[in-house]
C-alpha cells in the first residue's frame, strides 16, 4: 500500500518512467546505509521490538503522505526524503525478520518452513498490490496510503503473539558490537570465509542486479498495454500468484538436486520476461509474470536455506544485514541503468535485453563450488562458526 500509489501518483505527475526509476534509487541508497544497522541489532535482543517499532514508523509515514496528497501539498521534491526515511526503516527491519525463521524451526525442515512462511508473504503481497491497486484507483492515492496504514497497525498488534526467539552462541563466535561498522566487519567475514556462501551471494547478487529495471518498468507498460492503476496493481501482484504457487508445492515437497532449481529457476525467470516484449494484452502479461514468479520462488527458497545452513545464528543477523546492503549497494546501478533504458529505447526492447542478460547469468550457476555445494549436504552452521567466526 506503498509502492502501488506512490509510483502511480510521481507517473501521474511526471509522465516519466525514469522518474520511477529515481524513486527506486533513492530506496535503494537508504537501505544501504541502514541495513548493517539492522543486522547488529537484530543480533542483539528484542527482534520483535524492533520489527513492531519499525511498523509503527511505517504507519506515521503513511498518513502524513496521505495528509500532504490530500491537502494538495505533496510535490514530487517531497516523494524522495520521504521514501528515503521509509526505505531506512524498512532496512533496519529486514534483518530481524529474516533472522525469525531460522531460529523458530527446526533446521531439518529449513525448506518447508522458508517455502510456507514465503507463502504467507506472496499471499501478503498478492492481496496487498491487488488492493493497493484498486483503492488507488477508486479512492485516490491518498486513500491507498491511509488503508496501508490501518493495516500496519493490525501487523503490529498480531506481532505480540510471536515469541522472542531466544540464540545460545556457538563458542568462539564473534558476539555483538556496539558499533554497526564492526557489526558489518562481523558478517563480512562469516561470509568470506565460507566458500560455497560466497559464491551463492555473489551470483545472486548480479541476478538481482539484472532484474532490477523489470520493477520500474510495470507501471509505463500498463499504459503501454492501455490500462489503468487498478491494472497496474494486478500486473504486479501476478508475480506474486506465481509465486504463490511455487511456495505451496515447496512447502510440502522437498527437491531433490537444488543445484538443478536454481539453474531451471533462472532461465524460467529469463523466459517469462523475454515473453513480454511480444505480449500486446493484459492477460498475456498475467500468465507470464506469474511463470516469471514461480520460477523466482523456486529458485529464492534455495538460496534461503543455503545461507542459514551456512551462518551461525548468533551472527546471522549480521550476515543477513551484509548481504541486504551490499544488495542495496549494486541497486544504484541497476536504477541508473533503468532510468537510461527507459529514456532510450521501448519497453518490448528492455525486456529483451533483461531476458537475455539474465540468460547469461544463469551459467554462473555452473561454477564447480555451487554446482557441488548444492547437490552434497550442508556444513553444520555450528561447525563454521567455530572454524571460521
Amino acid at each position: 500500500f506503498y509502492n502501488v500509489p506512490i509510483m502511480w501518483w510521481v507517473l501521474e505527475q511526471t509522465g516519466s518512467g525514469s522518474m520511477i526509476a529515481s524513486v527506486g534509487l533513492v530506496s535503494a541508497l537508504a537501505g544501504l546505509i541502514a541495513a548493517p544497522i539492522g543486522g547488529l541489532l537484530a543480533d542483539r535482543r528484542h527482534k520483535r521490538l524492533l520489527i513492531q517499532s519499525t511498523y509503527v514508523a511505517d504507519a506515521l509515514l503513511l498518513v502524513l503522505m496521505a495528509t500532504l496528497v490530500l491537502s494538495g501539498h505533496m510535490q514530487v521534491s517531497y516523494v524522495f526524503p520521504l521514501l528515503a526515511v521509509t526505505s531506512f526503516v524498512a532496512a533496519l527491519r529486514g534483518p530481524a525478520s529474516a533472522v525469525l525463521v531460522p531460529l523458530i524451526i527446526p533446521r531439518a525442515v529449513y525448506q518447508q518452513g522458508n517455502a510456507l512462511m514465503s507463502l504467507t508473504g506472496s499471499l501478503a503481497s498478492l492481496t496487498g498490490y491487488a488492493l493497493a491497486g484498486t483503492a488507488t484507483g477508486f479512492l485516490g492515492v491518498h486513500g491507498a496510503m491511509l488503508i496501508g496504514a490501518a493495516l500496519l497497525v493490525g501487523a503490529i498488534v498480531t506481532l505480540w503473539t510471536v515469541p522472542e526467539p531466544q540464540v545460545t552462541p556457538t563458542p568462539g563466535e564473534a558476539g555483538s558490537s556496539a558499533e554497526p561498522r564492526e557489526g558489518l566487519w562481523a558478517g563480512l567475514r562469516v561470509i568470506w570465509s565460507n566458500p560455497l556462501l560466497f559464491w551463492t551471494f555473489a551470483v545472486s547478487l548480479l541476478l538481482n542486479f539484472v532484474l532490477i529495471p523489470l520493477e520500474v518498468t510495470l507501471a509505463p507498460f500498463a499504459r503501454t498495454l492501455g490500462v489503468g492503476a487498478r491494472e497496474f496493481g494486478f500486473l504486479s501482484a501476478s508475480i506474486s500468484v506465481g509465486q504463490l504457487i511455487g511456495m505451496l508445492v515447496l512447502s510440502s515437497y522437498r527437491l531433490p538436486r537444488p543445484w538443478l532449481a536454481l539453474v531451471g529457476g533462472t532461465f524460467g525467470i529469463a523466459a517469462s520476461i523475454g515473453g513480454l516484449s511480444v505480449v500486446t494484452t493484459l492477460p498475456q502479461a498475467l500468465v507470464l509474470l506469474a511463470l516469471a514468479g514461480l520460477s523466482a520462488a523456486v529458485m529464492n527458497v534455495q538460496l534461503s536455506v543455503v545461507s542459514q545452513l551456512n551462518i551461525p545464528q548468533a551472527v546471522m543477523g549480521r550476515a543477513f544485514g551484509v548481504m541486504s546492503s551490499l544488495s542495496s549497494a549494486i541497486q544504484p546501478l541497476g536504477y541508473a541503468g533503468a532510468a537510461a533504458l527507459l529514456a532510450w529505447l521501448p519497453l518490448q526492447s528492455i525486456f529483451m535485453v533483461i531476458a537475455v542478460l539474465l540468460a547469461a547469468a544463469a551459467t554462473a550457476w555452473l561454477h564447480p563450488t555451487l554446482k557441488v555445494g548444492f547437490d552434497k549436504p550442508m556444513v553444520p552452521a555450528a561447525k563454521i562458526g567455530r572454524a571460521h567466526v
